[in-house]
């Protein structure tokens, strides 16, 4: 379990303990539908491993019309 720093959709930093975006998800209960998942900046899949201090972003994807 590694305690990482999570900002959700723009809204307030928090700590949480956490092994996988996954599992914040679940712990937040933040819907990963159209979402995008970055840590440290860098574009990760929901059961990519976390470290301690990480930085974990939820964003909105951008939706494009056709």
């Amino acid at each position: 379990m590694a305690k990482v720093l999570v900002q959700t959709f723009g809204g307030t930093v928090k700590t949480v303990d956490a092994t996988s975006p996954a599992s914040i998800a679940e712990q937040l209960g933040i819907s990963v539908e159209n979402a995008t998942i970055t840590v440290n900046s860098d574009k990760v899949a929901l059961d990519s491993e976390l470290r301690d201090d990480d930085f974990v972003s939820f964003t909105t994807s951008k939706v494009t019309s056709g």
